[in-house]
C-alpha cells in the first residue's frame, strides 16, 4: 500500500509525474512532466523533457544560452560564499561587526552599471557575484546576517538555478509556503505537524477534516492512515483537494466529500445532538424544561462574553469581525436568506472538489474520533466575517459529530474567531483539555546583535494560531 501514497523517490523520474521545481532563494511551483511540455521558470523557458530520467535533487543551471545539470557539491558555484566572514569579539565573544556605520546610498559599489552588464556577457554568472561582492566597499563591514542576504539579492537577480525535490508532503508544504503562502492560510510544515500531534491520529480512525489549504491537510490525514478509517472531507468554499493528486495519492477509496451546507448548519454557535426517542417530546414538564434550558444558554452567553471581556481587555463589541454577528448569536434568518441567494446562482457542478459528493447519513457520519481542519479566506491582516461563519460551524460539526474522547483542531489565521472558540470550548460542559497555541516561524536563530528572525521582510515571524480540545461527557464532569 505504499506505493499508493506518495512518489517513489528511489526511482528516476518519468513521464506523468508531479515534480517540484524549487528556484534558490526563491520559491517554487508544482509541475506535471510531460513530454514537449514548457515551462517558464527563473525569467527563461524551459522543456520539461530535460527531466525525464534525473533523480530527485538534481541541480539545473543555465549558462551559455543552455540549460545544464550540474553536482550539487560542485566548488565553483559557492565560491563566493566564502567572502562570509564574521569578526568576533574575544572579549565578550559576540560579533563586533554590525550595520551602524553602513548606508545605502548606492556609492560603496565600484562597479558601473556598464561594468555589470559587461560582465554578464564575459563571464558566467557565479564570477560575476565575485566580482561585485569583491568591489562593495562595506560587505567586510556589515553582519554575518546582512552579507547573507546581500548574496542571496544578487543571487535571485544574476543565477538562474533550480532544484527538482520530490513531490511529498514536506517539500509541497515548503514550497507552498515559500511561494504562495495565502493560498494555504500560511499553513507551514512545524504547524502542519504540530497539527497532527495534537490531533493523535490512529489507525482505523474516523477522521472529519475542513481542508482550506489545498489538500495539505487531507493528504497528511490520508498518508497516516494509509488506507484503513474514514475521511469525511466537508466541500464548502474555499477547498480544494489539488495537493492530494500532487503527491501521489492513488487510494481513495476511503475519502467520501460531503457537502458541508447539508450536513452542518452554517454559523450555529452550539448544535446539541437529539439523543432521546422522538415520542419523549410530549412528555409533562416538557415545557419548563425547555425554559431552564433557555435560562442555561442566557447564563452561558453571559459568562462567554465576560471571558471575551477579559481577553480583549474592553467590552465586547458585536459589531466586529467584519460586521459579523456575535459569536453567541445564531443569525438563522440572515443566513437563511442568505442560502436561498447563493443557491440560485451557483450550479451543482460548481462545488469544489473532485471526488463525486457522497450522500452519507448522519448515523454513519456519526462518532469521529478526530475533527480537524483550518479556516482562512484572506490574507490574516484583514477582517472576513466568513471565518467567523465556518469558524461557529466548526464548531457546531464537533458538538454534532465527534464522539467522546475525540479529538478537536483547528488552525487559523484571524485572532479573533479563534479566542472565541477557545472561550466557547472552556466554558462548555462538553470539553477538556482546551489549548490556545500562538505558533511563530524563524528562519534564524536569535543570536546577539540579531534583530530579525526571518530574511524576508514580507513573512512574518506569527503564522497563526492552534486551538484544540478534547470532547467529554457532561455525566463524567459532574
Amino acid at each position: 500500500m505504499e506505493s499508493l501514497f506518495g512518489h517513489d523517490i528511489s526511482r528516476p523520474v518519468a513521464e506523468n509525474d508531479t515534480v517540484i521545481l524549487m528556484i534558490h532563494n526563491k520559491g517554487g511551483f508544482t509541475a506535471h512532466v510531460e513530454r514537449g511540455k514548457t515551462v517558464k521558470i527563473c525569467k527563461d523557458n524551459f522543456n520539461l523533457d530535460a527531466l525525464i530520467g534525473c533523480s530527485y535533487g538534481d541541480v539545473f543551471t543555465k549558462e551559455d544560452g543552455a540549460w545544464i545539470k550540474i553536482r550539487r557539491n560542485d566548488p565553483q558555484y559557492q565560491q563566493y560564499r566564502n567572502r562570509i566572514r564574521e569578526t568576533i569579539s574575544v572579549e565578550s565573544n559576540i560579533p563586533s561587526s554590525d550595520n551602524r556605520d553602513v548606508y545605502d546610498d548606492n556609492t560603496a559599489q565600484k562597479l558601473s552599471y556598464d561594468d555589470i552588464q559587461r560582465l554578464k556577457r564575459e563571464r558566467k554568472a557565479q564570477e560575476v557575484i565575485e566580482s561585485i561582492v569583491d568591489n562593495s566597499e562595506t560587505f567586510a563591514k556589515k553582519s554575518k546576517m546582512a552579507q547573507e542576504k546581500y548574496i542571496s539579492r544578487k543571487e535571485s537577480r544574476h543565477i538562474k538555478l533550480f532544484y527538482v525535490r520530490p513531490c511529498d508532503l514536506y517539500n509541497v508544504c515548503d514550497c507552498y509556503f515559500t511561494s504562495f503562502p495565502h493560498k494555504i492560510g500560511y499553513l507551514n510544515f512545524s504547524n502542519l505537524a504540530m497539527m497532527m500531534y495534537l490531533a493523535s491520529i490512529k489507525y482505523n480512525d474516523k477522521v472529519m477534516v475542513l481542508d482550506h489549504a489545498l489538500g495539505i491537510i487531507t493528504a497528511a490525514v490520508c498518508q497516516r492512515l494509509a488506507g484503513s478509517g474514514r475521511i469525511y472531507r466537508l466541500v464548502a468554499k474555499g477547498v480544494s483537494d489539488k495537493v492530494v493528486h500532487e503527491i501521489g495519492i492513488r487510494y481513495f477509496d476511503n475519502i467520501f466529500s460531503l457537502d458541508m451546507s447539508e450536513y452542518i448548519p452554517l454559523g450555529i454557535t452550539s448544535v446539541r445532538p437529539v439523543r432521546a426517542p422522538a415520542d419523549t417530546s410530549n412528555l409533562p414538564g416538557d415545557q419548563e424544561c425547555n425554559i431552564s434550558d433557555q435560562d442555561e444558554m442566557n447564563q452561558k452567553d453571559a459568562n462567554i462574553t465576560g471571558l471575551l471581556n477579559n481577553v480583549y481587555g474592553q467590552p465586547f463589541d458585536e459589531s466586529d469581525a467584519g460586521g459579523s454577528k456575535s459569536f453567541m448569536e445564531s443569525p438563522r434568518e440572515d443566513l437563511d436568506s442568505r442560502d436561498e441567494k447563493e443557491v440560485k446562482r451557483q450550479k451543482l457542478s460548481q462545488i469544489p472538489g473532485i471526488y463525486p459528493l457522497y450522500n452519507a447519513t448522519k448515523e454513519e457520519v456519526m462518532n469521529c474520533q478526530v475533527l480537524i481542519g483550518n479556516i482562512a479566506f484572506n490574507k490574516c491582516n484583514k477582517l472576513n466575517s466568513m471565518v467567523s461563519l465556518y469558524t461557529r460551524s466548526f464548531k457546531a460539526a464537533a458538538d454534532m459529530y465527534l464522539e467522546m474522547g475525540g479529538r478537536l483542531v483547528l488552525y487559523g489565521q484571524q485572532y479573533q474567531p479563534m479566542a472565541e472558540l477557545q472561550a466557547e470550548l472552556t466554558l462548555s460542559e462538553e470539553y477538556v483539555n482546551v489549548k490556545f497555541d500562538e505558533v511563530f516561524c524563524r528562519e534564524y536563530q536569535m543570536l546577539p546583535l540579531r534583530t530579525h528572525p526571518v530574511m524576508t521582510a514580507e513573512l512574518r515571524p506569527c503564522c497563526g494560531f492552534i486551538v484544540s480540545a478534547t470532547k467529554t461527557s457532561k455525566d463524567i464532569l459532574s
